[in-house]
């Protein structure tokens, strides 16, 4: 029996449906839809409490923002001198005052 090692495999297309943020935005989906409907009826004929509106609503915001997270960080970039700049403006400064 020979095996054959290195042989080239054909992996399976990606099925986005099964990512976990996708699901994660099909529940925003759904919990935006069940808002809208509620915000619909009268107040007298609404089925969730206010409570209950307000905790949907957080989590919808709570999860948009878990799925839109940009891990850069929020710096403005590289600093208007570099180290060996600011050093050097010092030690000159620093030689000016003791001449």
């Amino acid at each position: 029996m020979t095996t054959q090692l290195n042989t080239p495999r054909k992996y399976p297309e990606i099925d986005w449906t099964k990512n976990e943020y996708h699901q994660l935005k099909l529940i925003v989906q759904q919990l935006q839809t069940i808002i809208d409907r509620e915000d619909k009826r009268h107040m007298m004929d609404q089925h969730l409490t206010c409570h209950t509106h307000n905790v949907i609503e957080e989590a919808i915001a709570m999860l948009e923002a878990e799925i839109d997270y940009d891990p850069t960080p929020n710096e403005p970039g590289e600093p208007p001198i570099t180290a060996d700049e600011m050093h050097t403006a010092a030690w000159q400064q620093h030689q000016e005052l003791h001449k």
